[in-house]
């Protein structure tokens, strides 16, 4: 992916590609957090998330991060069995 990180169980990158999300569970992720606002996306992508990953939109750009989006990123790195991909 674009720009990947690895973080201990963590992965920050950018946008990925549909191939890049359908190969997800192959490289071990349990979770996608996703924290790009509606509007820079063109289509849905929780769909193209294969089935048994869990998928969270919890998006924030500088200007609106707050305190709630914080406690959500928090509550979903806490339930993750497995790697995580942020971006």
């Amino acid at each position: 992916m674009k720009n990947e990180v690895k973080i201990g169980a963590i992965t920050v990158a950018g946008q990925p590609t549909d191939d890049e999300l359908r190969a997800l569970r192959e490289r071990g992720f349990s979770t996608v957090i996703n924290n790009r606002m509606p509007e820079e996306q063109p289509e849905p992508e929780a769909s193209k998330v294969p089935a048994g990953i869990s998928y969270r939109q919890i998006p924030f750009t500088s200007a609106t991060l707050s305190r709630h989006e914080i406690e959500e990123t928090r509550a979903a790195l806490a339930s993750a069995s497995g790697d995580v991909l942020m971006h």
